[in-house]
């Protein structure tokens, strides 16, 4: 195979395994990289246009209780972040929040609740509705929800549920999150695809024990399901937290993660696609444009527990401000302005 012709062919339609897998060998000099980034932006323009969505998120709205906590995740390190969910009136503040700001939608977050998840979830999603009653909302809190509660979510408005497998590497994954359930996880895209919802799955590239190959063929896996071909592929670069069993571990670089957003978008052509993890920076944004995503989740309103130690650029085009311990974050002054630079159009209004 040659790679310019192959770049070429994707320009017009969606590559094989295979191809998405040589190209990802292969770019590994700085002109390559940015030729790959060259056609995957000219796909997502192509594809699903020139507008920069920015997310707003709220959580956690439910404790995690996955017993023992994932090895990257700082719960490992210093107990649960997550145990003091936010209460119905602070979701409130946070919902109008980020509608004054201009937000169009908004992730309700939080832990996996092993059991009985979907009441809470449901209630979030109400007052969300009530306080800002023209937000899209989706929902990601682990694979802790049931038929019934995807029904009731649906009902209300639901865009999209997430259910990320980080990996498809069942051994990476199983030494990863020992605590979690990758049966339960594939389990809830398969529902969310059956119902009708749009699919949000998170792929974390270089989780320890990961390959080039493995995210091929998680791209590939979920290119099968109609759901994330309308909905959101969120892929994530693995950043060690000190303290946890992974803090020795070796940070993903930020080319990397964009590498494999890039060809993602030559096989997943209209679906948004966002970088998350070590790339939850405003500062790494450009990248991400150049790799063709087309959407931000923490990088627009960010409303959470001040305690939870969420990691921000300072920047005086950020606004932070504090309810009690409820922080609310508005980075969209920088981010928008960055994107602009890039030719590309915010979704929101400031």
């Amino acid at each position: 195979m040659d790679f310019e012709s192959v770049l070429k062919k994707a320009l017009k339609e969606p590559l094989s395994r295979e191809e998405v897998l040589f190209l990802l060998k292969k770019a590994s000099t700085w002109d390559r990289f940015v030729e790959l980034c060259r056609v995957a932006s000219k796909v997502r323009d192509d594809e699903v246009g020139n507008i920069f969505k920015f997310d707003a998120f709220i959580g956690g709205v439910t404790p995690c209780t996955t017993t023992p906590p994932c090895k990257y995740c700082s719960r490992a390190a210093r107990g649960s972040i997550l145990e003091k969910p936010l209460t119905p009136q602070e979701i409130e503040i946070g919902a109008r929040y980020a509608a004054e700001r201009g937000c169009k939608r908004v992730e309700i977050g939080g832990g996996t609740l092993w059991e009985g998840a979907g009441p809470h979830v449901i209630k979030a999603v109400e007052v969300v509705k009530r306080a800002a009653p023209s937000m899209d909302i989706w929902v990601n809190v682990g694979p802790a929800l049931t038929r019934e509660d995807l029904l009731k979510l649906k009902e209300l408005g639901v865009s999209e549920v997430c259910s990320g497998l980080e990996t498809v590497n069942r051994k990476a994954f199983e030494n990863a999150k020992p605590g979690d359930s990758f049966e339960a996880r594939l389990a809830l895209i398969k529902l969310i695809d059956e119902l009708g919802l749009k699919l949000v799955s998170v792929m974390m590239v270089g989780l320890p024990g990961t390959t080039y190959e493995d995210y091929v063929d998680h791209i590939f896996f979920l290119s099968r399901f109609s759901s994330i071909k309308r909905g959101h592929f969120p892929i994530t670069g693995f950043r060690p937290i000190p303290g946890t069993p992974f803090g020795d571990m070796p940070m993903t670089s930020p080319v990397d993660v964009a590498k494999v957003g890039a060809v993602a978008r030559l096989v997943l052509r209209s679906c948004d696609i966002s970088f998350g993890g070590m790339m939850n920076d405003p500062r790494l944004l450009p990248l991400w444009v150049m790799a063709g995503a087309n959407r931000a989740i923490h990088l627009g309103v960010h409303v959470h527990r001040a305690e939870r130690g969420w990691r921000f650029v300072h920047s005086g085009d950020i606004e932070v401000s504090r309810i009690g311990d409820l922080e609310l974050i508005n980075m969209l002054p920088l981010s928008t302005r960055i994107v602009k630079q890039l030719g590309m159009v915010p979704d929101v209004e400031l």
